[in-house]
Formats: C-alpha cells, sequence, structure tokens
C-alpha cells in the first residue's frame, strides 16, 4: 500500500485533554480520532486495520474453544430465537454462538447443566486471557461480589478512558476492587482477659482513641449504625468492623438481600440506643438491634471497643463471651493491608480496565430439549462479553505495536524521492516483500527525510526499510522489532524480514 493513497493523519504532538496515553499516541500516529469530552474513537484506515487484527485472532481462538461466530445482532436473543427452533437433542450441546462488532464481541451459551455451563464461561474467560497474551500483556483474573462475575482485567494507567481503581496481587493474576471478595483471615490466640472499662477523654475517632492507649488499630473494633431501606421498611443495623477496616456499602447491601443502605442520621441512633455517637460498642447493645460482623472480626479476644458509656471504652472485649453477632460476612473494603484473596500474598493498588466478563450461569432456562435418556431437559445458560477496545489501547501502550497486530509487517521507506536509486531499491524490496506474503507499507511521499522518519516511528510497525544515501551500493538500513538499527545488503534483508515478522 502507498502511504501517499492512505489517509494517515500523523501530528507532531499529542491532541490537547487526551487523557489516556494510548489514545494520545494513537491519534497522533493518525490511527484514530479521539473526542476527550465523550471519550469517543473514530478508527482511521489504521485504526480499523489494527482493530480488525485484533478480532481475527479473538475469533481464531473463539473456535478453538467451541465458539461458534454468528452473524446476530441481539446476541443472547437472536441465540435464543434460534436455538428454540432448530436445537432439538443432548447432542447438540453445550452450543455457544458468538457474535459482536469493532467494539465488543458477546458469547451467549447453553449447556445441558449447570457444570458443563461453567466449564464453557471458564473457557471464555481462558480465550480472553489467551488473547491478552498474545499481545504481550499480563492478564488478572476477578470476581464481582454482587452477582458472582467473572472477568479479566488488564493493569493500566492512571487517566486511561476505560481503568478505574483497583488492586492486583504482587504474586498470582488475582485483580479487585474494594468490593472484592476478601482473603484468608489470621486471629491471634491466647487466653481472654476480664472485660475493662476505661475513662477515654474526647477519644471519638479511632486515631484518638489509639493514641490515648497506645494501641494499634488493628486491635481496636468500630460499631457503626446503618439504616437499611427494603420493601416500604426501615431498620436500624448494627455493622462491627476491625478499626483499621472499612464497612463497604455495596457488601453489606448484597448481605441484606438488596437493601439500600446508609449511615444511620444522630435521630435514627439516638432513637435506637441513645446518642452516644464516638463511644458506641457491641456489649450491651439493646435487644432489638440486629447486629453484622465482619468475619475478621470473627472470633477475636482482648479488642478495644466502646463502652456505650460518652468518654469510656472496654478493653479485652471477646466475641462470644462479651458479644454475639446474629450476622457475619465479608463486609469490608478490600485495602492494601490485606491479603490476596486467591494466595494471600501482598495486593497493591492499581488502575485496571475490564476486557471480558461472563455471567455464573442462571437456572434452567424455558429452552427445552431432548435429553439422553430420551426425557425433556431444560437447557442452562450463560452469557460472556469481550471488549476490544480496551484490549486494543493496552496492546498499543509501547513504542511499537505488536507484530503479530500492527496493520503493515513493514514499512519500506524511500528516504528521497530525488535519489533515483533510492526510488528503485525501495520499489524493488517492497514488490519483493509482497511477494513473500508480507504486508508492505511503502512510503513514497514527496517529503524530507525527518517528516518520514518522525513518522515512521509514530507508527510503530515492526520493521522499517530504509532505502537511502548508500542505497547505490544496494544497502539499506534496517530499524528491527528490538529497536535497534543497521545497515544490512539488500540482497539479503528479504530473508531476515521474514524471520522477524513472523
Amino acid at each position: 500500500m502507498l502511504f501517499s493513497k492512505t489517509f494517515i493523519p500523523t501530528a507532531r504532538e499529542a491532541q490537547k485533554n487526551i487523557t489516556d496515553p494510548s489514545v494520545a499516541r494513537l491519534s497522533r500516529a493518525g490511527y484514530l480520532a479521539a473526542d476527550q469530552e465523550t471519550r469517543t474513537l473514530r478508527l482511521l484506515p489504521l485504526g480499523f486495520l489494527l482493530w480488525q487484527r485484533v478480532i481475527s485472532d479473538a475469533l481464531d481462538l473463539a473456535r478453538e474453544e467451541g465458539l461458534q461466530v454468528a452473524g446476530f445482532e441481539d446476541v443472547p436473543e437472536d441465540a435464543m430465537t434460534v436455538s428454540r427452533k432448530l436445537l432439538k437433542s443432548y447432542r447438540q450441546l453445550p452450543l455457544t454462538f458468538f457474535s459482536g462488532d469493532m467494539k465488543r464481541w458477546i458469547a451467549s451459551g447453553l449447556a445441558p447443566d449447570p457444570g458443563s455451563a461453567g466449564d464453557m464461561r471458564d473457557r471464555f474467560l481462558e480465550m480472553a486471557g489467551t488473547l491478552c497474551r498474545h499481545a504481550g500483556l499480563d492478564p488478572r483474573s476477578g470476581e464481582t461480589i454482587k452477582d458472582g462475575r467473572k472477568y479479566i482485567s488488564l493493569a493500566s494507567s492512571k487517566g486511561a478512558w476505560f481503568a478505574k481503581e483497583g488492586f492486583v496481587c504482587s504474586s498470582c493474576s488475582w485483580c479487585g476492587d474494594d468490593a472484592s471478595p476478601a482473603g484468608p483471615v489470621e486471629r491471634p490466640g491466647g487466653e481472654a482477659s476480664p472485660i475493662k472499662e476505661v475513662e477515654t477523654p474526647g477519644a471519638d475517632t479511632i486515631a484518638e482513641l489509639c493514641s490515648q492507649l497506645g494501641v494499634e488499630p488493628a486491635a481496636t473494633m468500630k460499631t457503626m449504625f446503618y439504616a437499611a431501606e427494603q420493601g416500604g421498611t426501615k431498620e436500624v443495623l448494627a455493622v462491627l468492623a476491625r478499626g483499621d477496616h472499612q464497612i463497604n456499602d455495596r457488601k453489606l447491601s448484597h448481605v441484606l438481600g438488596g437493601a439500600v443502605v446508609r449511615f444511620a442520621d444522630p435521630l435514627e441512633i439516638r432513637e435506637a440506643v441513645g446518642d452516644l455517637a464516638g463511644y458506641l460498642g457491641p456489649v450491651g447493645l439493646p435487644k432489638g438491634i440486629k447486629v453484622l460482623a465482619d468475619r475478621h472480626v470473627e472470633g477475636s479476644q482482648g479488642l478495644v471497643a466502646g463502652a456505650n458509656k460518652p468518654g469510656f471504652h472496654l478493653l479485652n472485649v471477646c466475641w462470644g463471651r462479651d458479644f454475639s453477632p446474629s450476622v457475619v460476612a465479608d463486609l469490608v473494603s478490600i485495602q492494601e493491608d490485606l491479603p490476596c484473596p486467591a494466595c494471600g500474598s501482598r495486593i497493591v493498588p492499581s488502575h485496571l480496565a475490564r476486557v471480558a466478563v461472563a455471567d455464573k450461569g442462571s437456572g434452567p432456562s424455558e429452552l427445552s430439549f431432548q435429553g439422553e435418556g430420551g426425557t425433556a431437559c431444560n437447557a442452562y445458560s450463560w452469557e460472556g462479553t469481550l471488549c476490544i477496545t480496551p484490549l486494543v489501547l493496552a496492546l498499543a501502550g509501547g513504542d511499537r505495536i505488536p507484530g503479530r497486530y500492527a496493520p503493515f509487517d513493514v514499512n519500506v521507506l524511500i528516504a528521497s524521492m530525488q535519489n533515483d536509486d533510492a526510488v528503485g531499491l525501495g520499489n524493488i524490496m517492497a514488490e519483493r516483500l509482497e511477494e513473500k506474503g508480507l504486508r508492505v507499507l511503502l512510503d513514497e511521499r514527496n517529503e524530507r527525510a525527518g517528516v518520514k522518519f518522525s513518522d515512521a516511528e509514530l507508527l510503530g510497525i515492526p520493521v522499517t526499510i530504509v532505502a537511502g544515501r548508500e542505497a547505490s551500493e544496494g544497502v539499506v538500513e534496517a530499524w528491527l522489532p528490538d529497536g535497534s538499527r543497521g545497515e544490512m545488503p539488500a540482497d539479503s534483508i528479504i530473508d531476515q524480514v521474514l524471520r522477524w515478522v513472523r
């Protein structure tokens, strides 16, 4: 393809106000037009080729996993409509359709039982992980607390359009956000000491309490009061957590069956237990108060807690002996000092962009089929989504596009169109490389060499061959995928390029 006949609007400087470095880079390289305000990407010819290459790889991997590519507009609905008419026997299961566009591809699957549905879902996510690894990226696996959906994410940079704050494990492939399931709990042993009341004037915060008593926040327990509203009714609850942990509203709502939760206001607290803000604790609460505890508190001994008495706290508060919550659950936000839920190692903050998500599968669908024994059975369904744009932006974060996805394999650059030897050699190189099945961009523009060199660096094509001053000697300069450059005889470079590209 001739550079002069291709719309590649490169720019010297990045577009203003673009916060995503990959978007800024691809915009500057002429791959796409971006709108920061609406976060809209319009793919230009190079961008279309890049996205298309990634999708092509995804489709190859999908077929290997048994996902059948179809031309559906509404994938779940169309898949169910087709299956109702054509699915008759267990021999046709499991069945998964896969369809999409330049932005996302959706999988909709049917299986004879819940286990098979889960296996297909996991294979879909593994396919997404393999696609990431093909691009030289490190996929991370997570799970939502609310509905149990599993997902694949990529570590991203601050300011990336599709990234959200989260955490990654320093040792394994786990990732998550603040509401992810928590990891293992370590509880110190030892004998319980007698409970003791101490005066703590002005200690209405964990920090002040620790300062007065000389204890760590992990040795304290806070009692937070929430109002939970559901079905037109409201209930005031006491929620217990360690002093160094934060109660997560999404987890609390999930445990309460989707109730809307908020901090109880002073009047609600006064009506429930008395106006004791800053000194509330679980010991001796009115029997009508429902008490929930985060699982990090369960079984704890020797905690410092509020005495339900202004200016006083209790020492050596013990689970079971001094208080007994009615509900124990994972209620706190993931934070740096908590262990990885998967392996127990240290987790660190990160920005994460999801590239694939799949539900855990629902109960039996209305779709019936003839089982192995001839009886009528109902199929189990699941759905998954592969998000193309976050993946492409992640792989475009380096200086060069990975070779398998680059819009061209080789950029043949004629340094000066006034140099007949360079023009002749450049055209011969392009022709021979195309004969070998490579995708070639021939830069034959009547531009200064510096402009062409700058554009070549921006495009990030794996290999650039420069026909320049040494063309009369049959020598070209090669820019290699590893970033190195050097002169080589034109006669021997074709085979070298094939090895570099493939």
